[in-house]
């Protein structure tokens, strides 16, 4: 059972990771009161196309924009050029992310996150959009910044976007999700307002702990005392996780003046896989994946499952909450396992084959691959047996027929680029509740 699990886990983390990126953000202390806001991206590689080029190797090309907006008002934003480049597309998998990070300052108050990654090649355009609240720092009380969890930590000696103190840099990880691929878990954070100078105490005490979404404490790092640089200091840690279950985690940080007598806490949620310890891998699956999605991200997942839900799942989705639509999404396919001793669902497999190739074939300006009229036929009804293709001539607009033989005793679809832009619509099909037109030929005409 903890095989299939498993597998399900990566194949639904892998569906996720090849549709879209990571966000995520964290705030400093900045001058006169304002905040510092480093917003950091993950992006799949497997999202971006790769086109040869003229040394026999593959590249990807991507424009990245990055926004602060605030009431529809971008405040601050950002735009570069990302080029990646491989030997062999073989060599890209799903689990590679390329990092990247923004940093601007801002005046406190509430915000809208906007990142934008534009496929230069596939010429696709794939958007997060976060709504943040920014508090003020303090320039008296003991406080601590934001907590950035990274995934690599290394020595630097030349500085980059990347670099921090002490020359390392340190690579954020937007997607705060840790385990057998990621299983050191760097985190980084300052604290303000220490109390400083001479005749004074010049330590400080700071204790890192991991606990559940109870509270609980799993994991107790201790507490360490240190020397007090100024007034303000860096912390820097490194946590392994590989003892920790699969399941959401909440890293702790504290700290201690005992000259002023004050402490200051901060947390940050993450999330842990681990092929070691699988016994909640179940309800990461249905929590982690699915708990910060915004409703737009769920649309757009629920959007190609249409194709196959029934008519009540449409009405049950249509109607709910976010939480609702969480749970609708994440508990999809649980009855939809034809052979529950297998380690794959086999439905969900054929879907995503479908979907996949529906995207990759079909796509236009207009619309994503499986939005459009041959991809909801593929997603619904499968390969078909047989294509006929007619190219176009001057009498004659481009038309496929697509031919079903195990279906209703065999029926067809017949799919006409009526505008002469690329979009194939379907004109008619002889299968039940499908659209139907004698007349159909017309649609070809000059």
């Amino acid at each position: 059972m903890w095989r299939k699990v498993f597998f399900i886990v990566l194949f639904i983390l892998n569906f996720l990771i090849a549709q879209d990126f990571d966000l995520d953000y964290t705030t400093f202390r900045g001058e006169s009161s304002s905040v510092v806001v480093e917003v950091s991206l993950l992006i799949p590689r497997s999202l971006l196309k790769f086109v040869t080029l003229e040394d026999g190797g593959y590249g990807s090309l991507m424009e990245i924009r990055v926004a602060i907006a605030q009431r529809d008002t971008v405040v601050v934003w950002d735009r570069w050029i990302l080029r990646d480049r491989t030997s062999d597309t073989l060599l890209i998998k799903r689990t590679q992310k390329i990092p990247e990070l923004a940093v601007f300052e801002v005046k406190p108050g509430d915000y809208e996150i906007v990142a934008v990654v534009v496929d230069l090649n596939a010429k696709k355009k794939y958007i997060k959009k976060e709504k943040v609240s920014f508090n003020s720092y303090s320039s008296r009380k003991l406080e601590i910044s934001g907590i950035e969890l990274c995934s690599q930590m290394s020595r630097t000696e030349k500085e980059n976007k990347f670099s921090r103190y002490f020359g390392y840099d340190l690579v954020p990880n937007a997607s705060a999700i840790f385990g057998f691929h990621a299983p050191q878990m760097y985190t980084f954070c300052e604290v303000y307002n220490l109390e400083y100078g001479p005749g004074k105490d010049r330590e400080y005490s700071v204790e890192y702990e991991i606990c559940d979404l109870d509270g609980d404490t799993v994991m107790e790092i201790g507490e360490m005392r240190k020397n007090k640089p100024g007034d303000s200091a860096v912390e820097i840690n490194s946590i392994d996780v590989r003892k920790l279950e699969s399941g959401i985690y909440k890293l702790v940080v504290t700290v201690r003046d005992p000259v002023s007598g004050q402490s200051a806490t901060a947390e940050k949620k993450f999330y842990v896989v681990n092929e070691e310890n699988r016994e909640n891998v179940d309800k990461v699956l249905v929590d982690f994946m699915y708990a910060n999605m915004s409703e737009e991200e769920l649309d757009r997942i629920f959007g190609p499952l249409k194709y196959i839900a029934t008519e009540e799942e449409k009405k049950r989705y249509k109607r709910a909450t976010l939480e609702g639509k969480r749970k609708i999404v994440a508990h999809f396919w649980d009855n939809r396992d034809p052979d529950p001793s297998t380690e794959v669902n086999e439905a969900r497999a054929e879907f995503m084959k479908r979907l996949e190739y529906a995207n990759q074939h079909f796509g236009n300006i207009y619309l994503e691959g499986w939005a459009t009229d041959m991809g909801r036929v593929l997603i619904q009804y499968g390969f078909p047996s047989e294509v006929e293709r007619y190219n176009y001539t001057m009498g004659t607009k481009p038309y496929q027929i697509w031919h079903y033989y195990g279906i209703e005793g065999g029926v067809i679809f017949v799919f006409v680029d009526k505008t002469g832009y690329g979009v194939m619509e379907l004109v008619h099909s002889t299968a039940r509740k499908e659209l139907h037109d004698e007349d159909w030929q017309r649609w070809i005409k000059q």
